[in-house]
């Protein structure tokens, strides 16, 4: 497996984009910080979305009303919890740009996102 699948073509940076990928555990193992598929994570007015790279896969929009918490999930490689008013969770991979290696220590921008995301949902 490569860990540069764990990288996206677009950079973070802008307030409401990030790098993303879907890990292929959502647990805390090893497999938990490898990328199936890189993307961006984009929080709109209304909902958070990931868009998976080249159409690699489906793109998982979540209205902002659905989303019931978002939060810190693991700090190598730096990961997010979405969970849902379902109790579904999703945990995605957070990175600060194309070059950065999957087994970062910097959870900065995934702290951004956060922030970011709860803001948003605080306005609801």
């Amino acid at each position: 497996m490569n860990p540069s699948l764990g990288f996206a073509m677009l950079a973070a940076g802008k307030n409401d984009r990030r790098t993303a990928s879907l890990p292929f555990s959502a647990g805390t193992s090893l497999l938990g910080r490898f990328a199936v598929v890189g993307g961006t994570l984009t929080l709109t007015a209304g909902s958070v979305i990931f868009t998976p790279l080249f159409r690699l896969g489906r793109t998982r929009r979540f209205s902002l009303r659905d989303i019931d918490s978002v939060a810190a999930f693991a700090d190598r490689t730096p990961r997010l919890k979405i969970t849902l008013r379902t109790g579904r969770p999703l945990v995605l991979m957070v990175l600060p740009n194309l070059l950065t290696p999957i087994f970062t220590p910097d959870s900065s921008v995934r702290d951004e996102a956060i922030a970011s995301i709860n803001q948003r949902l605080r306005t609801i």
